[in-house]
């Protein structure tokens, strides 16, 4: 009975998950699209750039949890302070690789080729992406941190740099 419950948790979660970022994508059309033209650009730098936010953030978030279950007992009140920001920032760097995601699934879905519409394109792109995460082992622990440094880096980079970057020509 839990693998069934299993199978179904992956299988609704998968099915959420490429409505998020599908919807994400019909809400915000201009950063996602600014997200798309700066993974096209520079992938390496965007890659880079989120990584190094997510062991920052993740090594803020991991401290202020650690301090406020060292102070839990005495000062209550101040603990659940920096449970509350913890919690903050890791929702802030969940919607900055959302954004990033649903920019790296359109980039995806148009590389994959042409499809009757755009929101068909995004739904093959998410599909193939919320996919390769679900490989066991590889997809887990190697592809899935690598997608979600590259969507905060491509979301961070949309959203505080002024002009969207061109993409690079391949030589």
């Amino acid at each position: 009975m839990q693998f069934l419950n299993l199978i179904l948790i992956i299988l609704f979660g998968g099915a959420a998950m490429l409505a998020l970022l599908a919807a994400v994508h019909l809400l915000l059309p201009r950063p996602v699209e600014n997200a798309r033209a700066i993974l096209e650009g520079r992938m390496g730098r965007v890659f880079l750039l989120g990584l190094v936010n997510l062991i920052f953030f993740g090594a803020v978030i991991i401290v202020l949890v650690w301090l406020a279950n060292l102070i839990r007992n005495n000062w209550s009140g101040l603990a659940g302070i920096l449970g509350l920001i913890a919690l903050v920032i890791l929702l802030a760097l969940g919607v900055f690789a959302l954004n990033g995601l649903a920019g790296l699934t359109t980039l995806l879905g148009t590389r994959i080729g042409p499809a009757k519409s755009p929101m068909w394109s995004d739904l093959r792109g998410g599909l193939l992406l919320v996919l390769a995460c679900l490989t066991p082992y590889i997809g887990w622990f190697v592809f899935t941190p690598f997608v979600l440094s590259l969507g905060l880096g491509a979301s961070i980079l949309a959203l505080f740099q002024r002009k969207a970057l061109s993409p690079m020509p391949e030589s």
